[in-house]
């Protein structure tokens, strides 16, 4: 690991995303451990396992062998698919105290929530070779400066604490986004794509490309509303109907993929799969239905998805 970090075959913006997934395996370690200590509930040994095996996979994932990887994301999943994640004895802040912390804080609460956003794309602009994901990095760092001068009585344990209970309402959900991100490349090497080629190819008429791009945009929808990760959707409905239906017939790939992929976010906010953006959400926020979030964005995805639609159309043949 020392070497990694020594090594000049590295760019600093690497080093720096990698000490990002080293402080959060870090810290996911942290509630296994305080899930074993705390012992909340009967399923403690579980919660604390699944925490615990997680961290070491973020944290050192770079250096362990991809066996060793294999087993303890196995290892994982098991107390997950068990339903034995539970969450542990941490409480919510009372109505008094949230109360309190606004007449201290305010508004200015979303400051480091923006920060993220702001980071990225100050980063993106101006160091363009840099991952976008220092940008919550950095917005974390400045978060927590600004939290602290804001309240001094936010110490460490405070934000070590509520970030545990933050996992703890997440649950086993958490570690869905990150398999899920994985299942493109799986797809795309066992011939998901090619199959899907063959498939659409006896419905499909051949040479329009505009039933092409409607077949390409509301399979990136579906695929991703399955797979819950636009990213992971992309490649293999690119494969299997963008390139044989539509690029292949003289539409602009920059666009028609571009444009696919915002169709995909479409399904994103369609399906439960995409757990960070349409459940945890709901958690958080203490909601009694807990597909309330997807039932409200099911108009404004529609209305975006044939915009999309018509956008691709509008752009086939325009020169970038």
């Amino acid at each position: 690991m020392l070497t990694y970090f020594l090594s000049p075959e590295y760019t600093i913006s690497d080093k720096l995303v990698q000490i990002m997934y080293l402080l959060s395996g870090f810290f996911c370690m942290y509630c296994g451990v305080r899930a074993w200590i705390v012992k909340a509930n009967k399923h403690f040994l579980p919660t604390g396992l699944f925490w615990f095996t997680l961290g070491i996979v973020v944290a050192f994932g770079q250096w362990l062998p991809p066996l060793a990887s294999g087993i303890l994301v196995a290892i994982t999943c098991i107390p997950a698919a068990l339903g034995m994640v539970k969450r542990g004895n941490l409480q919510s802040p009372t109505k008094e105290e949230q109360q309190k912390n606004y007449n201290k804080i305010g508004m200015k609460i979303f400051i480091p929530a923006f920060g993220a956003g702001i980071f990225s794309i100050l980063i993106s602009i101006f160091l363009p070779g840099w991952s976008s994901l220092l940008g919550s990095l950095f917005a974390t760092i400045v978060g927590v400066i600004l939290l602290v001068i804001w309240n001094r009585e936010n110490k460490a344990m405070v934000f070590l604490e509520e970030g545990r209970r933050f996992l703890d309402l997440t649950s086993a959900v958490y570690i869905m986004p990150l398999l899920l991100s994985c299942l493109g490349t799986i797809f795309t090497n066992a011939g998901v794509g090619d199959a899907f080629a063959t498939i659409f190819g006896k419905i499909i008429p051949q040479g329009n490309v505009y039933i092409g791009i409607v077949a390409y945009a509301v399979g990136m929808v579906l695929f991703t509303m399955i797979m819950g990760n636009a990213f992971a959707a992309i490649t293999v409905m690119t494969v299997g109907i963008g390139v044989p239906f539509v690029i292949s017939l003289g539409a602009n790939p920059l666009y028609m993929v571009t444009l696919a992929m915002t169709c995909g976010y479409c399904g994103t906010l369609l399906t439960p799969m995409a757990a960070n953006f349409n459940i945890v959400p709901g958690v958080y926020l203490e909601v009694k239905d807990k597909y309330s979030i997807i039932k409200m964005q099911l108009i404004p995805s529609i209305l975006m998805l044939v915009f999309q639609i018509i956008y691709m159309c509008l752009m086939v043949n325009k020169p970038f």
